[in-house]
C-alpha cells in the first residue's frame, strides 16, 4: 500500500503546478481543519542551500609590535582587548643603547657640519686659484663621506623609534634622551600581550600583537560544481545574520576526500557581528533568469514534506491545489522555495498538516 501511495505521489509531483492534484474541499471543511491563508513573498534573487564557512582574519591586518631597541619596559598603556589608533603611544622603553645611538649621531652630525664649512671655504679658495684642484677634490670627498655617515646614523635612530622632529630637536639642543615611545603601527585591537612592565627585552622582541578585524574573510567550503559557477565580485549571504559578502577568489585546490574546494569572500559592513574562528552558514545568491521558475519566501509552516518531496497548498476554484516546490534555503521560520507559479496565489500557512493528511488519503476517497 505504501509503495502504491509513493508512486501516486511521485506522479502527481511531476505535473505542472496547476495541473497537479486538486483537493475538492469546501469552505466548511477548510474551516474545520483550521486552515489559515497567507501570501507569497517574491524574491528577486534565489538562494542556494547553506554551506559552512569559517571566519578568518586576513594576514595583512595583523602587526607585531616589537622593541625598537634593547632595554627595560617602563610603561605599557594598553592591554588585551583594548582598541588603539595608528600612531598612538602604547608604551615606554628605557634603553642605554639609545644613548649610544644618539651620541654617534651627534658626532657624525658635527663632522658633517665641519666638512660642509671646509667645503665652502675651499670652494672660494679654488675659485681664487689659491688651492689646487686635487685639494678641492679631497675636501669634496670628505664632505660627501661625512654626509653619508650622518644620514646612516639618522636612519638608525628612526629605526630605533625616534621621529623626524625628535632627531631635529636632538641636533639643535644636543640633549640626549634615554627613553623611547612604543607606537601602534596600525589601528585595531590588542590581541596578545607578550611582555609586562619591568621586562628586559632585546631589539625586535615582540611586545604586542595588534589586529584590525575589518574586513574579515569567509572561507566557504563548496562542492566543485557550485564553486565553478562563481567569479570575483559575486554576492554571498549570511541569512541568519542578514549580512552579505563579496567573493574575492576561488581556490583551485580540490579536497580529494569530499570533492570540495574553498571560496574566499570579504565582508566589511557588519563584520563586528562576527568573531575570528566562528563557523557560519553561507548561501550563494543565484540571479533569477528569464524563463526560470520564480522563487518565493514562505513560512516554514506552509511547506509539507513527503520524503524528499515538498509541496505547498494554494486556493483553487475547485478546492485546494497541491503545488510541488523546491526548497532552496532554510532559515529559522522562513523558507525560500522555487515553484512554477504566478506568485499571486493565496497559500495555506496554518492547518497544513491536516491538508497533507487529506491529500495523502486521496481526498478521503
Amino acid at each position: 500500500m505504501n509503495r502504491i501511495l509513493f508512486l501516486i505521489l511521485s506522479a502527481a509531483l511531476s505535473l505542472h503546478a496547476w495541473s497537479a492534484t486538486v483537493l475538492p474541499l469546501s469552505a466548511t471543511q477548510l474551516k474545520q481543519m483550521q486552515v489559515q491563508w497567507g501570501h507569497l513573498q517574491p524574491q528577486n534573487t534565489g538562494l542556494s542551500a547553506s554551506y559552512p564557512a569559517e571566519v578568518v582574519l586576513p594576514p595583512t591586518q595583523t602587526r607585531v609590535v616589537t622593541a625598537p631597541q634593547g632595554g627595560l619596559i617602563t610603561r605599557l598603556n594598553v592591554s588585551v582587548g583594548d582598541r588603539v589608533k595608528q600612531g598612538q603611544v602604547i608604551g615606554q622603553l628605557s634603553s642605554p643603547d639609545l644613548v649610544t645611538l644618539q651620541s654617534n649621531y651627534l658626532q657624525s652630525e658635527t663632522q658633517a657640519r665641519l666638512h660642509a664649512q671646509a667645503l665652502k671655504r675651499d670652494q672660494e679658495l679654488f675659485k681664487d686659484g689659491i688651492i689646487s684642484q686635487r685639494r678641492m677634490q679631497e675636501t669634496q670627498s670628505a664632505y660627501e663621506t661625512s654626509q653619508a655617515l650622518m644620514h646612516e646614523r639618522q636612519q638608525t635612530l628612526k629605526l630605533a623609534g625616534m621621529g623626524e622632529g625628535q632627531i631635529q630637536q636632538l641636533a639643535q639642543k644636543r640633549s640626549m634622551q634615554n627613553g623611547m615611545s612604543i607606537v601602534a603601527p596600525i589601528s585595531g585591537q590588542i590581541m596578545e600581550q607578550q611582555q609586562q612592565v619591568g621586562s628586559r627585552v632585546d631589539m625586535a622582541m615582540p611586545i604586542y600583537t595588534i589586529s584590525n578585524p575589518n574586513p574579515l574573510w569567509l572561507m566557504i567550503q563548496l562542492p566543485i560544481a557550485q564553486a565553478q559557477q562563481l567569479s570575483p565580485g559575486a554576492t554571498v549571504r549570511l541569512p541568519k545574520l542578514g549580512l552579505t559578502a563579496k567573493v574575492d577568489t576561488v581556490l583551485r585546490q580540490l579536497n580529494k576526500n569530499n570533492q570540495t574546494t574553498q571560496v574566499r569572500a570579504s565582508i566589511s559592513q557588519g563584520a563586528e557581528q562576527l568573531s575570528v574562528g566562528q563557523i557560519v552558514d553561507v548561501a550563494l545568491v543565484e540571479q533569477t533568469t528569464q524563463g526560470s521558475h520564480a522563487s518565493f519566501a514562505v513560512p516554514r509552516t506552509a511547506v509539507a514534506r513527503q520524503g524528499e518531496q515538498a509541496v505547498i497548498f494554494a486556493q483553487h476554484a475547485k478546492g485546494v491545489a497541491v503545488i510541488p516546490v523546491k526548497v532552496l534555503l532554510e532559515q529559522d521560520q522562513q523558507l525560500t522555495v522555487e515553484a512554477n507559479i504566478q506568485g499571486n496565489e493565496t497559500i495555506a500557512v496554518q492547518g497544513v498538516a491536516a491538508l497533507k493528511g487529506h491529500w495523502l488519503g486521496l481526498g478521503g476517497e
